[in-house]
């Protein structure tokens, strides 16, 4: 793990903490972070709530249209675990990782692919956080590029995911 990543883990493991403590006061930050390290085009983090995943966090490029942000954060702000269409939930009812590509035939998660049109970005990945066995929050990331699972994006996002868990 290179020294990038280990701070990003530490930085979201003490973020984590403090949700789970009632705080949310760093997730915003840690989020930002991982956007920047990872040249994204957006990246989320939700946890769950019950039947639900409630987003702690959504964080986007500057230059994404405000409509965009705002109703993507709206749209996902909490969401049943029935909408598999959507990556994040997917990923948590799944209990594995879940790219989403511009093309939704080829994975069926239509809802995720509307969204990365609209982000300008052409693959997403979100991963369960696992912990006894249960999906307890998902961390995504949109890209304008597409990678494979030796990519340091994907390596990154697997390190933040383990230090959570």
């Amino acid at each position: 793990m290179s020294q990038d990543d280990a701070v990003l883990v530490r930085n979201f493991r003490e973020a984590w903490s403090r949700v789970s403590a009632g705080s949310n006061d760093r997730v915003d930050s840690v989020m930002s972070a991982l956007l920047s390290a990872t040249g994204a085009r957006a990246v989320g983090w939700w946890r769950r709530v019950g039947e639900e995943l409630e987003q702690l966090s959504f964080q986007a490029v500057a230059d994404m249209p405000d409509d965009v942000r705002v109703g993507f954060m709206a749209a996902t702000g909490r969401v049943v675990m029935s909408r598999i269409e959507l990556g994040c939930v997917r990923a948590a009812a799944e209990l594995r990782p879940v790219i989403a590509c511009e093309d939704a035939a080829q994975r069926g998660l239509t809802g995720s692919a509307s969204w990365l049109a609209r982000f300008e970005a052409s693959q997403s990945l979100a991963l369960p956080i696992i912990r006894d066995g249960l999906a307890v929050g998902v961390l995504a990331i949109a890209t304008p590029d597409h990678f494979e699972e030796d990519s340091p994006i994907w390596r990154t996002m697997l390190a933040i995911v383990a230090g959570l868990a």
